[in-house]
Formats: C-alpha cells, structure tokens, sequence
C-alpha cells in the first residue's frame, strides 16, 4: 500500500439483483447480485481524519500498461482511451462475483464515488470511473452494455464498463498490473464459475502514471475520492469525457 495512512470503513455489500434479463436471440444474461443484507466489513473511515485535498502528493508507482479490450458496443477499444486525460479509478471485477471483499465492495465504492463526486465542482467533470472484466467468456459487451446503461442511468461521473475477446488477449494486461487471477476447477477441472483475485483498485492520474492503489483494507469512498480531488487539483485541465473515436 502506498501514500498516507488509511482508516478502513464498513460497506454494504453491492449488487442488487440484475435477474431474468432475455437478452438477443432468447439468450439468458445472468448478472451480478447485490446482497442485500449487510455483511462485516472494517470499520468506517472518518473523512474528517484524512488529510485535506492538495495537502500532500500522492507519487508516481507505474505507468499504466495500454491494452486492445471490447467497449459495451462490442467495438475495439484501447484501454489508454480511458486512462488518459482524466483522473480514472479503475477495477478489475467479474459480474458473477460475490466475496464481499472483492467486486461487490468495489462496486459499492465506485457508485457513491460517482454520486459523489457529481455534486462536486472539483471532480464532476474530471473524475471518470473503469471496470474491465477478468471473465470475458460470460461478461460479453451485452452484459457490458446492461451494466454500463444501469449504473449511468442516473447521471454522476462516467463509468465505462470494459471487456475483451479472450482471457489471452487480457492475460498481458493483468500480469502488468500485478493482478493476479486463478480459477476455480471442479473435479474434472472444469471451470466451476468462481475467478479467485486479489481486489485492487488503481487510481490513475490524467498523463497515464498510476498513483495510488487500493487493496480492501483500504478502499473506501472517502479515500478514493479524497485522492481523486488531490490528482483533480493537480489537473485542473483534466476532462472526463471520451474522445471521438
């Protein structure tokens, strides 16, 4: 874990049933649940704690690594299209993901983040919000599309939900990123359906250098946002919309 000290927070468990969607052709989409009940977590974090926005400098780790990935439309996309010229929050994830302390505490966190921050000047229009997903076989660009429509339905600061062709075309850009994944096999080393990874969320400034990087301990709406805001100060050029493909 890098930069200041961090307090950890509870969350509720994401993933509110997203259940018997027929999608083209009669094809079943099976999309992730958000548990409703509540589910112990690390205590809430005091943002009254953390240090204000500016006052410290949060440093370069790595550059982010490029990649060909598959937009919601199913279209090509370079993954530096949504890692460049804004204050970006990305996660790996998968849609049929459950560990409380994995996806759906992610998801919980990008969706107040993107609440958030558009009723703050200071990030409405600079901070954008990325989940590429681990499990291309089941997460296609129409799961994708269903995700992404639902979560921007209600304004907030963009999130952009990503996929790819193959886990070999995805497989270069997770080992940069340190993103370790493992499958779960059944007895006839079928996969069973559970992806087993070490949730990391990296936030990432607009010229593409990772700066920060959240482990579950440490990630909580008030950390990230209080982060985005630091990078947003340091950009103030910085603008979430895509450009024209």
């Amino acid at each position: 874990m890098t930069g200041k000290a961090r307090q950890t927070e509870g969350a509720r468990a994401p993933f509110a049933a997203f259940v018997g969607l027929a999608l083209l052709l009669a094809a079943l989409l099976t999309a992730p649940l958000r548990a409703a009940e509540r589910r112990p977590q690390p205590a809430k974090a005091d943002a009254a704690h953390l240090p204000p926005p500016g006052a410290y400098v949060l440093q370069r780790i790595q550059r982010m690594p490029d990649a060909q990935l598959l937009d919601a439309e199913g279209r090509a996309a370079q993954l530096s299209a949504y890692t460049r010229g804004a204050v970006t929050a990305l996660a790996f994830f998968y849609a049929h993901c459950v560990d409380p302390a994995g996806c759906p505490l992610a998801w919980s966190t990008f969706e107040t983040a993107a609440r958030d921050a558009n009723d703050d000047p200071l990030l409405k229009s600079r901070l954008r919000l990325v989940f590429a997903s681990l499990d291309p076989e089941h997460d296609t660009p129409a799961v994708m599309r269903l995700l992404q429509s639902s979560e921007n339905e209600a304004g907030g600061a963009p999130w952009a939900f990503l996929t790819s062709r193959s886990l070999n075309d995805l497989s270069p850009l997770v080992t940069q990123m340190g993103q370790d994944i493992a499958f779960e096999t059944d007895q006839a080393g079928r996969r069973s359906g559970a992806i087993n990874h070490m949730l990391k969320v990296f936030l990432v400034d607009p010229d593409g250098w990772v700066r920060e990087i959240y482990s579950a301990a440490f990630l909580t709406p008030e950390n990230l946002l209080n982060d985005a805001r630091t990078l947003a100060m340091e950009f103030p050029e910085a603008d979430n919309r895509l450009k024209e493909r």
